[in-house]
């Protein structure tokens, strides 16, 4: 601002107290308006400026809606705030400290900036030899630009007036200063970083604290001065393991001869309020074991679209709809029609269905105790720095063993070999009407099942869960459930439609019998898995185990017929016994994986290095992300990408085809599934043959059609 007009603005000042504490900005008669849509102020933490430490004050811009200020590096466009400071003697201010700047799209430009609202902080010292009692004033003129569609530049002089204390009271701005305190940019302590260039591009490895590991979904790096990085351009983010890795391109001005990479890195680029400061060597050449953490980077525009932000409303939303669609999924349906049996059972009740809608409650709570306690183990296990996903138990081998055999008890129970109350195999209440146990039961051993599934509009969903706030990850995991126990809340919950339901009688045992076999076919599938995690050594001992379990639930059956209670109770423990054991022998036994391959014919192992190969020689690439253990998928498999119409338009188009199998535990997989915001399978993804141009998702239930309008849609790019 030039001189002669910034003493214009003082001498015509006006000074206005409010109560100790007072800001004053200049005017005159008639003023032009020196901060156009857009307001500045100087305030304090505290109602005193305290003697001997420091009192934290803050430059206060508020502006229009629409309009936005700079931060230091304002990016392609605008200028940063300048302040000048005129303070007394025995008084000291220390440099401004910004609060994580947000990024501020203008195509084909990229600012960095913040809106609405930014407090910029400063300390006051004041010298212990300035009496208490003293009443200070200190004052700021300061320049700085708002912009929208036009840039206004503004300035302001703004004074604060405060007595010495040696003891002091928040002042009415504590709270937000606090707040702004929070936001200001941390340092790298604890993190480990490398980066160096590469052609075009600069890349950066970092390791962070597992304290902030996992808020790193949407990283990007703001450098601290312009001429270093090209700012709009995409910045290419993704996670291996425990290590961050972005790639960024260089600026057209870069020089050679630069040694260092400063700059605050975002925790998430869509939700600003954390960052570190980053200020590392830029390397020579890249650090042993880098060739797989560049690869990758592969695909950086599916990854951006990947980790949108979907929003918790919109996130939870889609996990009751997933949750209700869940019903009707092949690996969930066999255990829900045993609650459905329970409800034909109450069909004759005269109770206007309190009990039905008690049990439906009980239900739901089994449902949702059982989603918390997998989302908490998940949640805590990522946080350890696991790189585990949607259905991760079902990856254990020990696990699937106690849950086929779990099944088959189950079935041997609705087959009539015996009777049970109080155990998973009497799931659902058949026969007993009044044990809320077994309806808690039923919704226990409902997820667990469940988790092999992933119905429509779950993947976003779950994906979002697993990278915000635990939390928020447990509300979105909690409307999943609710979900899946709407369908029988609803129907306990109308005495209309329980009249509707058949009355009970002889039919009902044959039909009781008759849900046994899917649950049987729920065997044979657990088995199967079983087999390509572990081998046919393992499946042969669970065959053996399930003998002794069919063997004791007959020994209670025959006790339970003759009215001994005392053996049919010995033969019910050993069955629970011989499941525990059979987990427990399976969990100790070195895994033997199987020697054949399970890759389908046409199909390569995925491995990101091949997805780079693949596009680069100018082939469309087509990648399942799948599991044994995943019905959703072996259903897809069959009813699109195994059929001779896409294998037609695969062919025709010479798409490679890549199976990345997440049936037994992967970090590299979980890692991109991570990368696309997805914590399970399926996931299918359509790379173009064109580098430069976005990946696909896939919807998680797919048809012939949906996958050749992909294929066409990849190869006519």
């Amino acid at each position: 601002m030039p001189t002669t007009f910034r003493t214009a603005l003082l001498a015509a000042l006006l000074s206005i107290g409010v109560g100790t504490v007072s800001a004053q900005t200049s005017s005159r008669s008639d003023p032009p308006d020196l901060t156009p849509n857009s307001e500045l102020t100087l305030v304090a933490e505290s109602d005193a400026f305290r003697i001997g430490t420091t009192t934290t004050v803050a430059l206060r811009i508020t502006m229009d809606a629409g309009w936005h200020t700079y931060w230091t590096n304002p990016g392609d466009a605008g200028l940063p705030l300048s302040a000048q400071w005129t303070l007394p003697a025995g008084i000291t201010v220390s440099a401004l400290r910004y609060p994580t700047p947000h990024v501020l799209p203008q195509p084909p430009l990229m600012s960095f900036g913040y809106e609405r609202e930014v407090l910029v902080l400063a300390d006051i010292e004041v010298a212990s030899s300035i009496p208490a009692g003293t009443t200070l004033t200190i004052a700021a003129d300061v320049d700085f630009l708002v912009c929208a569609d036009v840039c206004l530049p503004a300035s302001g002089h703004v004074e604060l007036s405060a007595r010495t204390a040696t003891q002091v009271q928040p002042s009415r701005w504590a709270t937000a200063i606090r707040d702004t305190r929070s936001q200001l940019v941390q340092s790298a302590a604890g993190w480990s970083v490398t980066a160096w260039r590469d052609g075009p591009r600069v890349l950066l490895f970092a390791l962070a604290p597992a304290s902030v590991r996992n808020t790193l979904r949407g990283a990007y790096l703001i450098p601290d001065a312009t001429g270093v990085l090209e700012h709009a351009a995409a910045q290419i983010v993704a996670m291996s393991g425990d290590t961050l890795v972005v790639a960024m391109t260089v600026a057209r001005g870069f020089a050679d001869s630069t040694s260092r990479l400063t700059g605050v890195l975002l925790h998430n680029v869509t939700s600003p309020s954390t960052s570190t400061q980053i200020d590392v060597a830029l390397a020579q050449s890249a650090p042993p074991g880098a060739t797989r953490l560049i690869a990758m980077l592969d695909g950086p525009q599916a990854a951006n679209v990947a980790t949108a932000d979907i929003g918790i409303w919109l996130a939870l939303a889609l996990a009751f709809a997933g949750g209700l669609i869940l019903n009707l999924m092949p690996c969930v349906f066999p255990v829900l029609s045993v609650k459905i049996l329970s409800f034909v059972e109450r069909g004759g009740e005269q109770d206007g269905g309190v009990a039905a809608r008690k049990h439906a409650l009980v239900f739901t709570l089994g449902v949702l105790v059982t989603f918390w306690t997998l989302a908490g183990a998940l949640l805590a296990l990522r946080a350890g720095g696991a790189q585990l996903g949607w259905g991760f138990q079902l990856q254990s081998p020990a696990v699937v063993t106690v849950l086929a055999l779990v099944v088959f008890a189950l079935a041997l129970n609705l087959s009539g070999v015996f009777a049970m109350g109080m155990s998973l195999t009497r799931l659902g209440g058949v026969g007993s009407g009044e044990r809320y146990s077994d309806s808690f039961l039923t919704g226990l051993l409902a997820v667990v099942v469940a988790t092999p599934c992933t119905a429509p509009f779950m993947g976003a969903a779950l994906g979002y869960a697993l990278t915000q706030h635990a939390v928020v990850g447990l509300l979105v995991f909690t409307s999943l459930g609710l979900g899946l126990a709407a369908p029988y809340i609803v129907l306990a919950s109308s005495p209309s439609l329980l009249r509707k339901l058949p009355r009970p009688g002889p039919w009902l045992e044959t039909f009781k019998q008759l849900l046994a076999f899917p649950l049987y076919a729920t065997v044979v599938w657990l088995l199967w898995v079983l087999g390509r995690q572990a081998g046919t050594d393992q499946v042969t001992m669970v065959l053996l185990v399930s003998i002794t379990v069919a063997l004791a639930g007959w020994l209670a059956g025959r006790a339970q017929n003759a009215g001994r209670a005392v053996a049919s109770s010995v033969s019910l423990g050993l069955l629970l016994l011989t499941i525990a054991g059979g987990g427990f022998v399976i969990a100790s036994q070195p895994v033997t994986a199987p020697t054949a391959s399970a890759t389908p014919a046409g199909w390569e192992p995925w491995s990101a290095a091949r997805v780079a190969a693949a596009r680069e020689s100018g082939h469309a690439v087509f990648v399942d992300f799948t599991a044994a253990w995943c019905l959703s998928c072996q259903v897809n498999e069959r009813v699109a990408l195994h059929t001779g119409t896409v294998e037609r338009a695969f062919a025709d188009q010479n798409v490679v085809l890549l199976r990345a199998d997440w049936t037994s535990r992967n970090a590299e997989i979980t890692t991109v599934l991570a990368s696309f915001g997805r914590s399970g399978v399926p996931l299918y993804v359509m790379y173009p043959s064109k580098t430069t141009e976005p990946a696909e998702l896939l919807p998680a239930v797919l048809t012939p059609g949906v996958v050749v309008s992909a294929v066409q849609r990849a190869t006519s790019r």
